[in-house]
């Protein structure tokens, strides 16, 4: 009788299990569909963005108006290891256009310099921006008065001051002949 009792209770807990599974199988859908009204709009009363120097750039505000060679700027940290990750094999025609520089200049936040071969001014010469708010190096190398432009993170923005370097080797309209 016990075996007939067990045999029936394992019954009927089998049929109650698959009559559950089989209402949860098929997809309910709800009676109504009532949308509650959420605000997750914030409300920013100030859009003005300020941004500050980053933090590894903040010695360089101290180099405005002193030689690249006396700060020995190229061996500062970050500079020297970004401008070699930017530049990779072009870094040596850098270099050797960057000899003789006037004293640099830092203006809202972006330094920059220039310089070029000794005796070969104005057809070769190398300049330098940082944009030390944005974090971002910028490089211009002059070869025979022919201008490339390097940017970090394939950045085409360039500083101001790095675009009008530039249009220092562009010739004026009918100037060839």
């Amino acid at each position: 009788m016990k075996h007939i009792a067990w045999t029936a209770a394992f019954a009927i807990f089998v049929y109650a299990c698959q009559s559950t599974s089989s209402t949860q199988d098929q997809q309910q859908t709800p009676d109504s569909m009532t949308m509650i009204p959420t605000d997750t709009m914030i409300q920013i009363t100030d859009t003005a963005l300020t941004p500050t120097l980053v933090e590894s750039w903040t010695a360089y505000e101290g180099f405005d108006g002193k030689y690249a060679a006396d700060v020995k700027l190229l061996q500062q940290k970050p500079l020297k290891d970004r401008m070699k990750q930017l530049l990779g094999k072009e870094e040596n025609d850098f270099i050797q256009r960057y000899k003789v520089t006037p004293p640099i200049e830092v203006e809202s936040g972006v330094l920059f310099n220039e310089g070029c071969k000794p005796h070969n001014c104005t057809v070769e010469e190398a300049a330098l921006a940082v944009d030390m708010k944005q974090d971002l190096l910028y490089v211009g190398i002059a070869r025979n008065k022919v201008v490339t432009l390097f940017g970090e993170r394939g950045d085409t923005a360039y500083p101001q001051k790095l675009r009008d370097w530039k249009k220092k080797f562009e010739e004026p309209v009918g100037a060839a002949q």
